[in-house]
């Protein structure tokens, strides 16, 4: 019993003593603020982190928080992940594939689809509409696509939701031609290259053509100003000449890379090289004899190789890639007879751990085909694609130096005003009736793209098991194809 009132003694004198509120809550605000600043220094490798992840799993990054999806989409985080973000790994393929849409036997509509070839969970986006009608792709700068007709361009990022912007070009006239766009390191500023006739009196399309610049991004009401590059008056020199029946589509699928637009001018045998920053262009004469058949003007290509451009000559008897290095000089990839006389336009060109995997697309009833070989060695595979793998060139276009990023196409042109938000913001509602037309146009825009989507799976599982298992491949095509 004494025990038992002792305790009772004690437990009521602890009971007495004075608490001390104020104390509790200045440790604990102590606290937060050391948490704080470790939570900043933590950041700080969060941030270094994220930048090295996928553009996919970067939006999914964005629903982790309110917090981290402010860092992601803060402008400065978007710089950084163009920088350490990693471009696509091999075997992937990112091309646009292109159906138009008709009812009543015209055709109303136009269907442009993105896809990311043997890559997991890489985004499958969709453009459907009038405004997209004669849209051709152009290239590719800091994971935003251009597609352009002779009436405007849209700036395009697949890894954005509703990311399209349109934009006209200012003051166009009748005949231009948008070639390219490219980022300026340096300037930080994005350029959009386009062809205009010269000043003349003449109506026609072979007139003499400028090579003018533009300065994109927010430039408030005033209209950006072009600058002449390259004139078309300078005979030999100039930038546009002499009359070439398609020589329009030549500079279709130009090529950017590390601060620099190519562009491939088959004509004058020469690729031009625009640099952004400078605006000044160097004049690359093509390879060899620079020889390319007529017929097959508006199907070569600059191509990307181990990050480098690339291009095709054909000599009638051989076939040879050349890859152009940093200092503009050009270095043979490989030299191979075709099997075939129709074989003499390279559409894709891969290498794959010191094999190289060149497509070539069939003419008229001949199919595809499929060479495996290693520069190193004379050993060369070719095999006939099937012949429902044999889609029209103009169905499809790779797009040759993508790189997934988060960068906003507002951000290229320039963000749209409040009111202008508004507007476009009402002309949705009104429209919204017609979301189920819209949703069937893209299902038959799929449809007509399943050929395309299947050859370009067929050629990352091919890729996919090389080098490694390049024989034990060769022996599989032989079998099954």
């Amino acid at each position: 019993m004494p025990k038992k009132k002792e305790r009772k003694h004690e437990i009521e004198a602890a009971a007495a003593l004075p608490r001390k509120p104020a104390t509790t809550m200045k440790r604990k605000r102590g606290a937060s603020s050391a948490a704080a600043s470790s939570t900043g220094m933590c950041d700080d490798i969060v941030r270094s982190i994220l930048a090295r992840l996928p553009a996919r799993t970067l939006v999914a990054c964005t629903m982790l928080s309110k917090h981290h999806r402010r860092m992601i989409l803060c402008p400065e985080f978007r710089s950084l992940h163009c920088r350490l973000n990693p471009p696509l790994s091999r075997p992937q393929i990112a091309y646009i594939a292109t159906a138009k849409i008709a009812r009543r036997r015209y055709v109303v509509s136009e269907f442009h689809s993105f896809h990311v070839a043997g890559g997991t969970g890489a985004p499958t986006r969709s453009l459907t509409g009038t405004s997209y009608l004669g849209m051709r792709y152009i290239n590719s700068c800091r994971g935003i696509l251009l597609l352009a007709n002779s009436c405007g361009c849209v700036f395009w990022n697949p890894c954005v939701a509703n990311s399209e912007k349109e934009v006209t070009i200012p003051g166009s006239t009748r005949g231009d031609c948008v070639l390219g766009f490219g980022y300026g390191k340096r300037s930080q500023t994005y350029k959009l290259l386009i062809a205009r006739k010269c000043e003349s009196n003449s109506y026609y399309d072979d007139h003499p053509k400028d090579l003018l610049v533009y300065s994109l991004g927010d430039a408030g009401e005033q209209q950006p100003q072009s600058r002449t590059v390259l004139s078309g008056n300078q005979e030999g020199e100039g930038f546009f000449y002499e009359n070439y029946g398609s020589s329009r589509d030549v500079f279709i699928n130009s090529l950017y890379t590390d601060g620099i637009v190519y562009l491939l001018h088959i004509p004058k045998k020469v690729v031009f090289a625009f640099d952004v920053d400078d605006e000044t262009v160097a004049t690359i004469n093509l390879p060899g004899n620079g020889h390319i058949p007529a017929d097959y003007l508006e199907t070569s290509i600059l191509m990307e190789v181990l990050g480098r451009p690339c291009i095709q000559t054909y000599n009638w008897e051989s076939t040879t890639l050349w890859m152009l290095t940093v200092d503009h000089q050009w270095e043979q990839k490989c030299v191979f007879g075709v099997k075939n006389t129709n074989d003499k336009s390279i559409n894709g060109a891969w290498d794959c751990g010191g094999v190289l995997v060149l497509h070539m697309n069939g003419c008229f009833n001949d199919p595809g085909r499929l060479y495996l070989l290693r520069p190193s060695t004379t050993g060369i595979f070719c095999t006939n694609l099937p012949c429902n793998l044999n889609p029209e060139l103009k169905e499809y276009a790779f797009c040759w130096g993508y790189k997934p990023t988060l960068v906003p196409p507002g951000s290229v042109v320039g963000e749209v005003s409040q009111e202008k938000m508004k507007r476009r913001g009402r002309t949705m509602d009104i429209m919204k009736p017609l979301e189920p037309l819209n949703e069937q146009e893209k299902r038959k825009g799929r449809d007509a793209t399943l050929t395309i989507v299947c050859l370009m799976e067929f050629l990352a599982g091919v890729m996919r098991r090389l080098p490694e298992n390049l024989q034990q491949v060769i022996e599989e095509l032989r079998e099954g194809v």
